[in-house]
């Protein structure tokens, strides 16, 4: 091996420690970025909420009533997904206010997430109301 070809390898291993690491970075930045994670939970809460209500839906039509007593595991799946929702819906709403505090994004972004977090506290309530949610 010549000299050249060890600092070439010594080059090319120290870009892949750098991207790498440059990876890692934007990983640990985001997820310590409450605009980021206000983001995150508000994406997690409407897919998670519309995710419930097609599966609940699903259950239901292809199992019928007894679902609700047999309990099948898409049913149990269900049914343990509106305590993730009302997780959510803490995080977005907690997203909302520190956005408005700290001007994160424009107004009408901001906007946007505060009617996301009113709905997802509406939505957590009447999961509770039915009995979904057990407080």
């Amino acid at each position: 091996m010549t000299d050249q070809h060890v600092s070439q390898q010594r080059t090319e291993q120290q870009h892949e420690y750098d991207d790498q690491s440059g990876f890692t970075h934007g990983v640990k930045r985001r997820l310590t970025s409450a605009s980021w994670l206000a983001r995150a939970a508000s994406v997690g809460l409407s897919s998670v909420s519309i995710g419930f209500v097609m599966l609940f839906m699903f259950v239901l039509e292809t199992g019928g009533d007894l679902t609700l007593f047999t309990r099948p595991l898409p049913m149990q799946i269900a049914l343990s997904l509106p305590y993730l929702i009302g997780v959510l819906t803490f995080g977005t709403t907690v997203g909302a206010l520190l956005a408005w505090r700290y001007r994160y994004w424009s107004p009408t972004t901001r906007i946007h997430q505060t009617v996301l977090a009113l709905l997802g506290l509406v939505f957590s309530w009447q999961l509770s109301t039915l009995g979904f949610i057990a407080l």
